[in-house]
């Protein structure tokens, strides 16, 4: 039997849970989703372009893989996690499966994205690429780190580390036109090679930000079950002893269970995957406000406003108007 060697990396023993893919609602059918298969131009898992044949001014969207944006020259705005940034040259980002994302750049940037599957990144693995990003031996791999911290980390590659890097996704590029024999196995070394030098050079904030709680340690597979049955089922009525029910536990030790595991109680956690697709909705469409509330589980517009002014500090009129500007084509540095 052959040995898969041990890549593991101890010192970080986070567990991010990567977005959920989504059940049917608003969001999906408003944010188009996409899926290798539906890009021509990759092959065996991956595939990568540059400014030369990529889209400048992209709208909200998500998709099932893994991307990679990385801006070698000049500028680029890229909203992503509830955050905007103003990219330059050695700005580097990490897209997890089903996060929604957009992007704009000027026809003078020099800009490369890549887009792999899990498999091509783990070729053990047997699963579908809509259910890879969910498997729990992923988030032990050092080298997707840089993704799961990517809501906290801004990733700045300095001139020499830029040259390196662009260096990588011409060589990638290359491969990708051939697609030789060999040309798999280089491409995938490349992107290896790059993913580690991010997350080498990230390694210590990584450590710290698990050090402060920034980000959630391995749960209790019980209350990630938990938590994953709230993600699927958030939109209609559901109660404690519902899920409970679900992952077989009574509903006093599953409140304990929740708050010991993720600091958080039930009520907590129901609402805020809620408004966090609340936000959502208000940030990529133009759906009326009483049907945010009601496609993200609210009763009533009113219970939902009162919600979301707590837990963002705005009504969520402020956060629209705050957040759903569109992206400009001309970007300027921040």
């Amino acid at each position: 039997m052959r040995e898969t060697p041990d890549c593991r990396l101890p010192p970080l023993r986070y567990k991010r849970v990567m977005t959920s893919k989504p059940a049917s609602s608003m969001l999906s059918r408003a944010v188009p989703t996409f899926s290798l298969a539906q890009k021509t131009f990759c092959w065996s898992g991956f595939g990568v372009r540059s400014t030369a044949d990529a889209q400048r001014d992209m709208a909200p969207h998500r998709h099932s893989f893994f991307q990679v944006f990385f801006v070698a020259g000049g500028t680029a705005t890229h909203e992503i996690a509830g955050r905007t940034h103003h990219a330059r040259g050695g700005s580097i980002f990490f897209v997890p499966p089903y996060t929604v994302h957009r992007v704009a750049f000027p026809a003078d940037a020099e800009c490369y994205v890549i887009y792999f599957s899990a498999q091509f990144i783990q070729q053990n693995l047997d699963l579908p690429d809509d259910a890879a990003h969910q498997n729990a031996e992923l988030m032990k791999l050092p080298e997707l780190a840089p993704f799961y911290f990517q809501p906290q980390c801004s990733y700045e590659l300095d001139a020499d580390e830029t040259a390196e890097a662009r260096a990588r996704c011409q060589r990638m590029l290359e491969a990708s036109a051939r697609r030789g024999i060999f040309d798999a196995t280089r491409a995938r070394a490349e992107l290896n090679l790059l993913l580690a030098q991010v997350g080498d050079k990230y390694l210590p904030e990584f450590q710290r930000l698990e050090r402060e709680g920034a980000v959630q340690r391995h749960i209790d597979r019980r209350a990630g079950a938990a938590v994953a049955y709230l993600a699927q089922n958030f939109r209609r009525s559901i109660t404690l002893g519902d899920v409970a029910a679900e992952v077989h536990l009574t509903g006093t030790y599953l409140t304990h269970l929740l708050k010991q595991e993720t600091g958080k109680t039930y009520k907590h956690l129901l609402d805020e995957i809620r408004l966090e697709h609340g936000k959502q909705l208000l940030a990529y469409t133009d759906i009326p406000m009483l049907k945010v509330a009601e496609d993200s589980g609210f009763l009533d517009q009113v219970h939902f406003t009162k919600r979301f002014k707590l837990y963002t500090g705005m009504t969520p009129g402020q956060y629209r108007r705050l957040h759903h500007a569109p992206l400009q084509d001309e970007v300027t540095l921040a």
